[in-house]
């Protein structure tokens, strides 16, 4: 029945706007693509904050401007974040869209550490940011949670580390490490069952446990334990990507998220 739900809440039909965003990047470096950054949006109808998602992979996924919607993992894990009658639906929901490769490597992607990514990222933070006047929380997953530990530190080097609310760090990458200075709410998610060797579920418990000792923010580290394999790569499929546990893990980014916002005035 896990497939079923998935599929479900993949393909339901959209109660919540949705449609791709072009982010215009007006920073310029030596061999720096001048391509917009292309988002894709979940518009929640009452938002009290915007999750901008990070993909792993090589980043690109090429994105048509008349898209007006995702299947897969992301239809099924983030876009009931934006809809109230799948969730709490307090959350915009934003997919980053890379215009250039972000090649995986062999050890770690050291493609996500590059200036260019990391300002399209703050980029995209900005826009949203000033667009809806909400915090933003960024999620990384597989080797998308190099991009948000590496932007975090950039965040750091700059002194603006307030320019985002909290991080949801998702069957990560093998490396991609908070420092010791980290003071942000974060979730680690990982599924029990992950069987890709670059991704383990061990190393993202060490980081945790890691960040126990110093950051004195919010913390939570969420097992996903539902769903099913696939016959394909284990590193994109799977239970790498909470294939058919989709409600479990977006059930979890809702609780915690929506628990860590600011709660309002009387």
């Amino acid at each position: 029945m896990n497939w079923l739900v998935s599929f479900l809440f993949a393909f339901t039909p959209i109660l919540v706007l949705a449609q791709v965003h072009n982010i215009e990047f007006k920073d310029k470096g030596f061999l720096f693509s001048d391509a917009p950054t292309q988002t894709f949006l979940w518009q929640a109808k009452q938002p009290k904050a915007s999750l901008i998602f990070i993909p792993g992979g090589e980043g690109k996924l090429g994105l048509a401007p008349d898209r007006t919607n995702l299947g897969g993992f992301y239809g099924a894990t983030l876009r009931p974040l934006s809809d109230d009658k799948l969730s709490s639906g307090s959350f915009n929901v934003v997919v980053f869209d890379s215009p250039v490769m972000l090649p995986s490597g062999t050890d770690y992607p050291y493609s996500r550490q590059s200036n260019e990514h990391l300002l399209r990222i703050q980029s995209v933070v900005n826009h949203y940011k000033d667009k809806y006047g909400l915090p933003v929380w960024l999620m990384g997953h597989s080797n998308g949670a190099v991009s948000i530990t590496e932007f975090y530190k950039f965040l750091q080097k700059n002194k603006n580390e307030k320019l985002i609310a909290g991080a949801i760090y998702s069957s990560a990458r093998n490396g991609a490490t908070f420092n010791e200075e980290t003071q942000l709410p974060i979730l680690f998610l990982a599924h029990e069952k992950d069987g890709c060797d670059k991704s383990l579920p061990s190393k993202s418990l060490q980081e945790f446990q890691k960040q126990q000792k110093t950051n004195t923010s919010k913390l939570e580290y969420v097992v996903i334990k539902g769903g099913e394999a696939q016959a394909q790569n284990v590193c994109t499929t799977g239970f790498h990507m909470f294939n058919g546990a989709a409600k479990e893990a977006f059930g979890a980014i809702d609780q915690f998220v929506f628990g860590s916002l600011p709660k309002p005035s009387n």
